[in-house]
């Protein structure tokens, strides 16, 4: 894909008040890390249900992206009950899982671990190891993903994750270390193709989340039947090194615990179409993702636009399509 010939919303520049907002949310996580030492951990659900209904209620921004959203993938299926419905407990399980992350996971023990996630599939990741040119672990912001990178190294993995630095580099500070501390080794996005194969031909699990909008250097694949810009990291690593790719979705159940699932590895083939072989590979990844999603969709982040960029109109007129996030009309950008 072409990003400069694709359909996408120009974005606003980043506000003056950028740096007041990360300091806040800093100072935020902090304080509920203060909390959280004395508080015990049956109330961290509630805790971040509340965090999560009060996003839900204070960020429009996103409550309108998330039944936009929802509204695409159910809407020939669902009422508007519903979809409220899923809408908020989407927003409802990420605020636990961020309560998880900050306030559980920096004081989380390896027992403690094993005791809470139960993995499912195992055989799965042998048998790919088996292969000895590692792992391509593929996931999606579902259910508590942060959880799956402790539970592999207590399985005996070396987990190495390709992540986005976040823009505040004291949050970065925090969530590092965070990771690092339950056993993940964490690559910037940045330096992935050069350590993300390092990793691989040391037979270890590289983590890719491949369920978010990508801007430059993707392919569209279907998603929920709507063209999804979507990476070929992933695809490009597994055909360039024989690695198979072994979907892992971390399932929250109802008692708080969770279940770490892994598919069946999907190996890839070279036809010899090496731009085919990327997008055939790339959706089928992606199919595996939306089928996890609908077997729970509650536990999915539908307030990411996964349906941004979208694939070029006729040049010179506008598309007939709006974001969902009622930003007004997408236009094609090679028209500007």
């Amino acid at each position: 894909m072409n990003s400069q010939s694709a359909v996408e919303v120009t974005e606003p520049k980043r506000r003056w008040t950028k740096p007041v907002e990360w300091w806040a949310t800093r100072q935020l996580i902090t304080i509920l890390n203060l909390v959280g030492r004395c508080t015990p951990r049956a109330a961290l659900p509630g805790m971040g249900r509340a965090l999560g209904m009060a996003a839900f209620h204070g960020m429009r921004r996103y409550r309108t992206v998330a039944r936009a959203n929802l509204q695409r993938a159910y809407g020939h299926q669902w009422g508007e009950d519903e979809i409220e419905r899923v809408a908020r407990e989407s927003f409802r399980h990420l605020g636990i899982t961020l309560i998880e992350f900050f306030l559980r996971e920096p004081r989380i023990t390896g027992e403690e671990v094993e005791r809470e996630v139960r993995f499912e599939g195992q055989a799965h990741y042998e048998e790919a190891f088996a292969r000895g040119k590692g792992v391509i672990l593929i996931s999606a912001h579902y259910g508590n993903w942060e959880m799956m990178g402790p539970r592999l190294h207590r399985a005996g993995y070396r987990v190495n994750a390709v992540s986005r630095t976040a823009d505040d580099p004291g949050l970065e500070r925090m969530i590092e270390s965070i990771r690092q501390r339950c056993g993940l080794h964490q690559i910037p996005r940045r330096q992935a193709a050069r350590l993300g194969l390092a990793a691989l031909r040391r037979n270890e699990i590289l983590a890719i989340l491949l369920d978010q909008n990508t801007a430059e250097g993707g392919v569209f694949v279907p998603f929920y039947g709507y063209p999804a810009s979507t990476a070929t990291g992933p695809a490009v690593f597994a055909l360039k090194t024989g690695a198979a790719v072994v979907p892992t979705f971390c399932l929250r159940e109802p008692d708080g615990s969770h279940v770490m699932k892994a598919w069946p590895p999907i190996y890839p083939t070279s036809t010899g179409d090496r731009t085919e072989d990327v997008r055939r590979l790339t959706a089928e990844i992606t199919q595996v993702i939306e089928l996890q999603i609908r077997e729970r969709p509650e536990l999915w982040c539908w307030l990411h636009n996964r349906w941004k960029l979208q694939p070029p109109v006729e040049c010179g007129t506008q598309a007939s399509q709006r974001d969902f996030r009622e930003k007004g009309p997408i236009t094609c950008r090679s028209c500007d």
